[in-house]
């Protein structure tokens, strides 16, 4: 099983701005085919989300399952983890 952290921010604050970043910088998928998902998905959970269109469109190209996944886990003033499993 391939397993994956989700993380969407719907504060007003980047957890990440005190060490000078926008996002997690490190992939959690250890292969190059899948950094760039990887970091587009990581960066919901860096810069606060203005609204469910925001991750439709950072998720383009992800399945339908998972896109809906994370716009129904969204939650307005709250840092919101889960986590993904699916098979390899």
């Amino acid at each position: 099983m391939a397993t994956i952290v989700v993380r969407l921010n719907g504060t007003n604050e980047n957890p990440f701005a005190k060490w000078g970043l926008n996002q997690n910088p490190f992939p959690q998928i250890p292969k190059a085919e899948y950094s760039e998902a990887c970091l587009r998905m990581q960066s919901l959970g860096g810069e606060p989300i203005p609204n469910v269109e925001h991750i439709r469109k950072t998720l383009e190209g992800f399945t339908p399952e998972f896109v809906n996944l994370c716009c129904r886990m969204f939650k307005r003033g709250m840092y919101v983890t889960f986590t993904v499993e699916w098979p390899d």
